[in-house]
Order: structure tokens, then sequence, then C-alpha cells
């Protein structure tokens, strides 16, 4: 007696949320249709600029002023070889006409340049995917390297840790390396996986 009083609950429910429940199955199968069509591959994390706002949280809490114990700077705590490599400092010390283009001429310029550092990161990191291909570091990509998988934007995360080097050997080695603060590599390649890096990836 009680499971047909129950029965007949459900199908006035039915009835009388027959539009909504129609429209919930509806946007279930939109939904599934969108993931299958996007597939394993498809980045989960965002694109580039989403990929920079996770590696600014990560690095300075979102602070262009921050200077580290270390000396690295800004948002995304860059450090003199990164500059280097960015195209932002020479080889005697000084900043590049690159960097004056932006208005830095010292250290206090490029802390309260947000414009100048966000094109040094860019500058650098389109380095960087230049050094993965040079070096043949793609090869790791989808292989486990201590116990995460290695993607596009985790390498790219790894090397601004431990910069290409470090990663280099720790892929070669399979043995985990670190920072100054003691942050693995393959942390970064676990909190980074999955942007899309295509604009600093295709540039270089």
């Amino acid at each position: 007696m009680e499971w047909k009083w129950i029965r007949r609950k459900l199908r006035r429910y039915a009835r009388k949320y027959r539009f909504q429940i129609l429209a919930g199955v509806f946007a279930a199968a939109i939904l599934i249709a969108v993931l299958l069509w996007a597939g394993p591959d498809a980045p989960a994390g965002g694109d580039y600029d989403a990929f920079l706002d996770a590696l600014a949280m990560r690095e300075s809490s979102d602070d262009y002023t921050k200077v580290n114990r270390y000396g690295y700077m800004g948002r995304y705590q860059m450090g003199i070889s990164a500059l280097e490599d960015a195209g932002f400092r020479i080889e005697n010390g000084g900043w590049s006409s690159l960097a004056h283009s932006y208005g830095i001429y010292d250290r206090e310029d490029f802390l309260n340049s947000p414009a100048g550092q966000d094109a040094a990161v860019k500058a650098y990191h389109t380095r960087v995917c230049a050094y993965i291909r040079h070096y043949g570091l793609e090869k790791y990509i989808g292989s486990t390297y201590c116990g995460v998988e290695v993607t596009r934007s985790g390498l790219l995360a790894a090397c601004h840790l431990v910069g290409i080097g470090g990663v280099m050997d720790g892929l070669r080695s399979g043995e985990a390396v670190v920072d100054g603060n003691n942050t693995p590599a393959s942390e970064y390649m676990a909190l980074f996986a999955g942007y899309d890096i295509s604009e600093v990836w295709n540039a270089s």
C-alpha cells in the first residue's frame, strides 16, 4: 500500500514538473555531448592568460612589487637569468633597450611596471618553450615524472620554478628536483597541468 502511494506521488510530481525535468535532461545531454566533442586532450585549466594568473598567485600572491629573499622580483618572481632570456637584461648587468621601451631602467622601475613584467614573462616563456624543444623534452609529454603526468603547461611551469636545466636533469634521471624553497618541480607540473599555452609554445 505504501509503495503504491509513493508511485502515485511520483507520477503526479512528474506530470507537474515535466517541463523542468525535460529541460534538465536536455541540459545534461548537451553537457555530455560537449565533453565528448572536446575529447580527453582538451585543456582543462584555461588559456595562457589563465596560466599566468594562476602562476602569479602561486609565485607572489599576485603582487607586482614583491621581492623575495633570493632577489626574485615581481608578479612572476623573475630572476636575472630569466630576464636575460626575456631580453630585458644584458650581460653587463644593465637593462636592455627592450626594457627601456617599457620605462624600465632599474629594479624599482621593473617592480612598478605591470606591462613590462607581463611582457617579460611572455618573452621568457617563449624562450623556455624553444629550449624544451631544443633539448628534446617534448618526448616526455604523456609520461610520468615523480607520479605526475607530464604536460606542455606542466613542463613550462616546472621550468619557471627550477629552470630548464633542473627540469632536464629531473626528467632524465627520474629523481626529484626542487627550488630554493624546497618546492618540487613535480608539484608545479601537477598544479599547472591542462592549460593551453599555444600562445607561447607556437611563438618560439
